[in-house]
Parts: structure tokens; C-alpha cells; sequence
């Protein structure tokens, strides 16, 4: 006599073994989108040492950061030279804004940001450069910081004044190792800019923004 118990449990296993099967499949599908090896080649280096400098927000003030290293000069006139990057070049109070329900809303945030992406041994001279205003303010007060990511650690942090249009100062200068290590700090001052504009055009004022 046929039992029907046991044709019951198999049909059951059956199925129970399809579905896992099914979901086993569907993960490997997935993770291999996830992991798409095209996609990866597009994702941007990671920072190793952000250099960010930052001023009074309420003030419209266009201050400038310039690093010079081993490989050439990062501003606004050249945002990129080796392993450094002009991330954000802040032009005062112009281009903050943001986007709210379709209406440009202010949103006051004086920062502009240079990231080094590898080790390039040599030094680093970083100078800060009180480019303009639309009005003549006492002083700005202008914060640097220069970070070291991997592993995390303070290289420096400074506040400085700035007084008067076309005034630039050297803020921090330190030497990098082939592995990425820092040493050397110091503060003897050195020009870029004027350095920078005077070799390569003598009498033109420099053009910044729009």
C-alpha cells in the first residue's frame, strides 16, 4: 500500500531545497553588482593630507590658498599639479549658495580646501593670500589646518590676520618622506604668488572668478 506520508515530506524538501537554492543565487547576483570591478576604477583616490583654510563667514571676503610642493604650485590659476588638488576654490560670499525648493538660498561658509593624494617627498610651502572684498574690513581672521589621514594626526593649526588687500603670508612650511612622514616644520616666510604672477606675467593683474 502506498504511503503518502512520505511522498508528502519529500515534496516538501524539494521545495524547501529549491528555494534556498533560489536565494543562494540571487545573493552571488547581487554581490557581484556590488563589487563591479568597471565601477571601482572611477572611485577618486583618497586624501592623504587636507590642507583647509577658513575665514570669517560673515564677512565677503575672498581669501586664497596656494601650496607649493614638490611637483609645482596648487591655487586657483593651477588646481592641480602631482598628487595635489584644488578641492575648493571659495570665492566669498559669490558661490555660497544652495539649492531649496528651487530658490538660491545664502549659506555663508568661507573655506577653501587642497588635498595631497600621495607622497611625494620634499616640501611643503602653504601660503594664504588676502585676494579681495567688496568692502574694506579692519581685519580677517583666518584659520589653517593641515591634517595628516592615514593615520590621523594634527600637523598644524593656526589663526592668523590678514589687514589689507594683496597681502600674503606663509603660514606653515614642512617636509614629507617618501612614506608619507612629516618633519621640519617651520615658518620662514616665502612668496608664491607674487613669485608665481612675476615669472609668468610681468605686468597683468591676476584674474580670479567670474
Amino acid at each position: 500500500m502506498y504511503d503518502t506520508k512520505y511522498s508528502s515530506n519529500l515534496a516538501f524538501v524539494d521545495l524547501l531545497f529549491n528555494l534556498i537554492v533560489g536565494i543562494a543565487f540571487l545573493f552571488i547576483i547581487s554581490f557581484l553588482m556590488i563589487n563591479d570591478p568597471k565601477k571601482q576604477e572611477n572611485v577618486e583616490p583618497i586624501a592623504e593630507y587636507m590642507v583647509i583654510l577658513s575665514w570669517d563667514a560673515e564677512k565677503d571676503v575672498d581669501i586664497d590658498l596656494w601650496v607649493e610642493g614638490p611637483s609645482g604650485v596648487v591655487g586657483f590659476q593651477s588646481p592641480v599639479s602631482g598628487s595635489m588638488y584644488l578641492d575648493k576654490d571659495d570665492l566669498g560670499h559669490r558661490n555660497d549658495y544652495v539649492l531649496v525648493d528651487g530658490e538660491r538660498k545664502p549659506l555663508h561658509i568661507n573655506r577653501e580646501i587642497i588635498n595631497i593624494r600621495g607622497f611625494e617627498s620634499g616640501e611643503y610651502i602653504i601660503n594664504i593670500h588676502y585676494y579681495g572684498a567688496k568692502k574694506a574690513y579692519e581685519e580677517i581672521n583666518a584659520n589653517l589646518e593641515v591634517i595628516k589621514l592615514n593615520p590621523f594626526s594634527v600637523v598644524h593649526e593656526s589663526s592668523s590676520r590678514l589687514f589689507s588687500r594683496g597681502q600674503e603670508k606663509t603660514v606653515v612650511r614642512f617636509q614629507m618622506s617618501h612614506d608619507g612622514n612629516y618633519s621640519g616644520i617651520s615658518h620662514l616666510p616665502k612668496s608664491i604668488v607674487y613669485r608665481k604672477r612675476n615669472h609668468e606675467h610681468p605686468s597683468p593683474p591676476l584674474i580670479h572668478g567670474p
